[in-house]
């Protein structure tokens, strides 16, 4: 798979999914960002192909990623059953040219879906023209409903999406994870984390995570994959310009810290999520 000569920077289009397609992603490049991860969600317009790539063609902006529909709020978008959902994902994401389409894993009970992506998703990704990228989730009321939470788990599938706000709620060191994961790794879900035990999205430098050194490590391994800010933007939904501020400053640290001097040590662990 081949990746442009550095990580592209996006933004997810998750946080913003209640508003006018054309109207979020004319505000990501604004903010500056050369592409958009699109959520597939309940709107029409992040299931149609061709709008989402009018939309995309009019901001000047690429969907190099597509996000299916697994949260519990979209449980019955493309499908109810996991493997329609997610060849209906993999065919929207060939449709507008998106190279990743990332995937939630099924409940650890779901065999038979479990069984189809150890057997033939990647195959049938190949042939739709869109790479399966596993993301890691985490714990939820001190379960893992998830079949995929662990470096180890993930390190099953041959792409792989690594989430750093996800492995703080697991209390999954970052540094641990991408030793483990990280010659897989096509796309990654950057956002701090609070420490709180939830999936906090929280702006880069406001939370537990050292992800000053990561993204600085990340920077200097050669990753040429795609990146995706997925930060809690609601806060800024009244005001557009403030929206564009609050990303573009998003955009700017992680430009930063991944062209950063990385001879500084690395700390000896993620702090683990309270």
């Amino acid at each position: 798979m081949e990746h442009p000569m550095s990580p592209q920077l996006l933004v997810s289009t998750g946080p913003l999914l209640l508003s006018p397609l054309e109207w979020v992603l004319d505000a990501v490049a604004d903010a500056g960002f050369t592409g958009a991860e699109l959520l597939v969600a309940h709107n029409p317009q992040t299931r149609d192909p061709a709008r989402i790539a009018a939309c995309a063609q009019q901001a000047g902006l690429t969907v190099p990623v597509i996000h299916g529909p697994y949260m519990l709020l979209l449980r019955n978008v493309l499908g109810a059953g996991y493997v329609e959902k997610t060849r209906r994902s993999l065919e929207l994401a060939a449709e507008v040219g998106a190279r990743t389409m990332v995937a939630h894993a099924p409940f650890r009970w779901e065999r038979g879906a479990r069984d189809w992506l150890a057997a033939e998703a990647d195959d049938e990704a190949d042939g739709i023209g869109a790479a399966l990228g596993m993301e890691n989730l985490f714990p939820v009321g001190g379960h893992a409903w998830s079949a995929v939470v662990t470096p180890g788990e993930l390190a099953a599938f041959r792409h792989v999406v690594f989430d750093t706000s996800h492995f703080a709620v697991a209390g999954v060191d970052l540094f641990a994870a991408w030793d483990a994961v990280g010659d897989r790794v096509v796309h990654l879900h950057v956002s701090d984390n609070f420490g709180n035990g939830k999936d906090s999205h929280a702006p880069i430098g406001s939370g537990i995570l050292p992800l000053e050194a990561f993204l600085g490590h990340v920077g200097a391994s050669g990753y040429r994959g795609t990146i995706t800010l997925e930060v809690d933007c609601r806060a800024y939904l009244d005001s557009r310009g403030s929206l564009v501020e609050f990303l573009a400053g998003e955009r700017t640290k992680a430009e930063a810290l991944l062209a950063a001097d990385t001879t500084t040590a690395r700390p000896a662990s993620t702090p683990a999520a309270g």
